[in-house]
């Protein structure tokens, strides 16, 4: 991960000279620029969307066509049928989840910026980053920081390294504020608002970009909705819970993060609408699927029972005594007939066909 940090390190250095060393500002206008460089991924996870959008009367159909049939064979042939129809659509439902992956290790390779800005905002050597470590018996960079800036000497430290230092513990600082403080050291104060609003703002992005979002049907019984129900509270919660443990600056970035996925939500929206299915296109679905069927049906040759004589077999024997039974004219005409009708031709019983093979 110090790999994806380093490649984030520079965009970020940019940005937080550019802006005067703003750390707020810095933060907003990263999350921006890579909502910005994710904005393909989003068009092509959206186009996904609508073309499942227009497979949905399609799909309604033959879920129709198994409706109130819940046992395993059923469900296995209906699960079958809806992967036949995106197969030969070319389409997969899966590829709509590559942008969501995608923005995990960014996260992660931010936290390592903003967690070690010795290292990646000023790009101290290694080793002085250590020895101030020591020095001060600090887990963390920012911890680090603080004690400096705090007035805490360490040996060997330039006066250049310490005015750097202290520069950047005042970005952190906003009348009071401090992004660098872990809110998890000071639960009772001010910065248990950081954990508080990072919840409602992942919590109400989550209902606000489902609205702009296909969602694709599914048999939701009781247990399906209470399933749903708690996969909406999962990433909430876990916002929180990294928010508590981690400085203020990754909350307040993924709060930033929030309010762009629900603006990026409505543009792909507005730029690629997905229609409304009506109960007329999945009536004409389902007569579509009658229609394929029967069609399919009739390529079966189908033999009745009703129209059956005995078959005389005509044996021979060959030099070794053996019996060998003639096959006869029907021998030439097994393809596409039934294996009931197979085996009763095998057993001597000669059958007429209601349709010409």
């Amino acid at each position: 991960m110090d790999f994806l940090s380093n490649i984030f390190a520079y965009p970020f250095r940019w940005i937080f000279n550019l802006v005067g060393q703003d750390y707020l500002i810095t933060l907003f206008l990263f999350a921006l620029i890579m909502k910005l460089i994710l904005f393909p991924f989003g068009i092509k996870q959206q186009k996904n969307s609508l073309k499942q959008a227009k497979l949905r009367p399609r799909e309604m159909a033959i879920r129709n066509k198994y409706k109130g049939r819940n046992d395993k064979a059923t469900q296995q042939k209906l699960n079958e049928e809806i992967m036949k129809l995106y197969q030969e659509e070319n389409f997969n439902p899966m590829s709509g989840c590559f942008p969501m992956l995608l923005q995990l290790p960014i996260l992660f390779a931010l936290y390592g910026v903003i967690t070690k800005p010795l290292t990646y905002v000023l790009q101290m050597d290694k080793g002085v980053v250590s020895n101030i470590m020591k020095a001060l018996k600090s887990t963390s960079e920012i911890g680090a920081i603080n004690q400096i800036n705090a007035g805490k000497v360490v040996e060997g430290l330039s006066k250049t390294d310490v005015s750097r230092i202290k520069e950047l513990s005042d970005s952190f600082s906003y009348g009071g504020f401090d992004l660098s403080i872990m809110p998890q050291n000071d639960l009772w104060s001010i910065y248990i608002l950081i954990p508080i609003l990072t919840f409602a703002f992942s919590f109400a992005s989550t209902k606000l970009i489902r609205k702009f979002t296909f969602q694709p049907q599914t048999n939701q019984d009781s247990s399906t909705k209470a399933s749903m129900n708690i996969m909406d509270f999962m990433m909430p919660l876990l916002s929180v819970y990294i928010s508590v443990i981690m400085p203020s600056a990754i909350g307040i970035y993924w709060m930033f993060q929030n309010i762009l996925s629900v603006v990026q939500q409505f543009v792909l929206y507005k730029m690629y609408p997905i229609p409304a299915v009506t109960e007329e296109e999945i009536k004409e679905a389902e007569l579509q699927l009658k229609g394929k069927n029967k069609e399919s049906k009739k390529k079966n040759v189908v033999l009745s029972d009703d129209y059956y004589d005995d078959y005389d077999k005509t044996e021979k024997t060959d030099k070794s005594g053996n019996n060998s039974k003639n096959e006869g004219v029907m021998s030439k005409r097994k393809k596409g007939i039934s294996p009931k009708v197979l085996e009763m031709y095998k057993n001597g019983t000669r059958l007429r066909a209601k349709k010409k093979i």
